[in-house]
């Protein structure tokens, strides 16, 4: 959810933010009703810069896309049967 907040306001309750703001809360802070900062939780932050560096190299892209189509198609196997192809018993 996003919430708008003054950079006054910001300022004046910059320290009891952590404690209010979930995973998906963004507070738009504004400068003479003007956007200036958004302020969010650093996993939140961290997820999006994962996803953004995943997004602009086009090997992982590549690799997510055809893991998202695997998924589409059902075509995924489940942890243990992964780790018995892995070992090398015959």
């Amino acid at each position: 959810m996003i919430s708008v907040m003054t950079i006054s306001e910001a300022r004046k309750n910059i320290t009891s933010l952590e404690g209010v703001m979930n995973y998906d809360d963004t507070i738009s802070i504004t400068n003479h009703g003007k956007e200036v900062f958004a302020l969010m939780r650093w996993d939140t932050y961290e997820c999006i810069q994962e996803t953004l560096e995943i997004l602009s190299d086009p090997e992982l892209s590549k690799s997510l896309s055809l893991g998202i189509q695997q998924i589409r198609e059902d075509k995924t196997i489940d942890f243990d049967s992964f780790m018995e192809k892995l070992s090398c018993t015959p």
